[in-house]
């Protein structure tokens, strides 16, 4: 089920002949991912990539993600589920004036040298979709973190340089 994805793929011939990537790859597989955040790391991405022609810009990929991650929460430390289900439409552009020609709901992708590396597309929609910092629905943090908020009143009128002037008055 786990297919190796190649390394670059030449652009031009890929949306020329519409050519269609479909397989799954280990999360462990991807280089850029969050590892401190991700419990699963054997966790199998099952992806679909599309590529066709574009007559704004060089060429665009459907690219399909589906996923079930266990990540872990910020808050409790406890692993929860978290679905990944992307369905994104990437332009490919080599200026940046190309990226105006864009529809609102395509996104760029930088491309050099004509060549696309297609693990990286799935890596960039995976990292687009992982919260900055998951958190498990309803989990609450617990009290013996929080600090009590009188206290940082109490220190802020203290130490306020204007209470001086109350005085004056």
């Amino acid at each position: 089920m786990v297919k190796s994805l190649p390394d670059s793929i030449e652009l031009n011939a890929a949306v020329r002949k519409e050519w269609q990537l479909t397989g799954a790859v280990l999360l462990s597989d991807l280089d850029r991912m969050p590892t401190e955040m991700i419990r699963s790391a054997d966790a199998v991405i099952e992806y679909e990539i599309y590529f066709r022609q574009s007559t704004a810009v060089l060429g665009e990929a459907v690219v399909r993600i589906k996923a079930d991650l266990e990540l872990i929460c910020q808050r409790s430390l406890e692993t929860f589920k978290f679905p990944l289900r992307s369905d994104n439409t990437i332009g490919f552009i080599s200026e940046l004036e190309d990226e105006e020609k864009l529809a609102t709901d395509v996104s760029p992708s930088w491309v050099e040298d004509m060549l696309v590396d297609p693990k990286a597309l799935i890596e960039d929609e995976i990292l687009l979709m992982i919260p900055d910092v998951p958190v498990k629905p309803g989990a609450e943090l617990d009290s013996q973190y929080l600090n009590d908020q009188d206290d940082d009143t109490a220190e802020e009128e203290v130490e306020n340089p204007f209470a001086v002037l109350k005085d004056l008055k």
